[in-house]
């Protein structure tokens, strides 16, 4: 069986999958009452939940000594799968954005760049050699994230939220909050023993979320995010000597940049009219200032 690599035949079979479930999804709720979609979503928010904890059973995560720690706040989505069922209910409009904004974005750039399903290596640090591209643990990863761009994509088609740019600034610093929440993870399943000290801050181990930092040199694509970094957050480890970034800090410039843009980004979708005028409202003052200064 082939592997799924960037731009071949298995690697658009997924996507081509997830267009056809979504139009189906639409077409499948369309008719149905405002209360039948409020259930059926929040069906698949429990679904997902359960898979969370579900896949301890399928391999490879019986190679992981210490296995509960994937199911913990590991990565940005690992919190979302467990934080969605009670940010669904929430009437905080802010976190209802986070919850929107960073399913879809997860959803969407896991499908993009699927590193895991690409990779060699499980848990950071056990190795599997090439993985077949309908491996249990592929479609389990597929279907999980698919599920975090799915409930907030159809929570948004049946206006059941709805963006404002006055609140898209906040989205960014909800990202580095949960960024916060697995570094502290990872502190706690390092102090009671479930992660290996040595691992702790490398970037070449666990690292969820790239929190220590990128498991190589910027280059390419990742100079986008390189630029942000300044030279005192590369630090080297006082014992280990491995090279890492402090954690979480190094992340703020990036989160605030992409994560903005990702923010106007959904508003310009969502919110286009209030969004217009906001920015027009907004250089309104600049351009009649030049036209005082163009009459005198």
């Amino acid at each position: 069986m082939g592997q799924i690599q960037i731009f071949n035949g298995y690697y658009f079979l997924y996507i081509l999958s997830a267009i056809a479930i979504t139009i189906l999804s639409v077409r499948f709720l369309k008719n149905k009452s405002d209360r039948f979609r409020h259930w059926f979503i929040f069906g698949l928010i429990m679904t997902n939940f359960a898979v969370h904890f579900l896949k301890l059973l399928i391999y490879p995560y019986s190679l992981v000594d210490e296995i509960w720690t994937k199911v913990s706040f590991e990565n940005i989505c690992a919190a979302s799968v467990l934080l969605f069922p009670f940010l669904y209910f929430t009437k905080n409009k802010t976190l209802k954005d986070y919850m929107v904004m960073v399913g879809m974005a997860s959803g969407i750039i896991t499908f993009v760049a699927p590193l895991d399903a690409m990779s060699d290596f499980f848990n950071g640090t056990i190795f599997l050699g090439p993985r077949s591209a309908f491996m249990l643990e592929n479609i389990r990863f597929y279907f999980a994230h698919y599920l975090l761009f799915l409930v907030p994509f159809l929570m948004m088609h049946y206006k059941m939220h709805e963006l404002s740019i006055k609140r898209a600034y906040r989205a960014p610093f909800m990202l580095l909050f949960i960024l916060l929440v697995i570094f502290i993870n990872e502190l706690i399943m390092t102090a009671i023993g479930w992660i290996p000290k040595e691992h702790l801050f490398d970037p070449n181990k666990r690292n969820p979320s790239f929190i220590f930092g990128s498991r190589s040199s910027f280059t390419g694509l990742g100079l986008m995010v390189g630029i942000f970094v300044p030279s005192f957050m590369i630090l080297t480890h006082p014992v280990y000597e491995f090279t890492f970034y402090v954690p979480v800090l190094w992340q703020i410039i990036p989160v605030m940049v992409y994560g903005g843009l990702i923010s106007l980004t959904f508003c310009i979708i969502y919110d286009k009219e209030e969004t217009i005028l906001y920015f027009k409202n907004l250089l309104k003052p600049r351009l009649l200032n030049q036209e005082e200064k163009q009459n005198i």
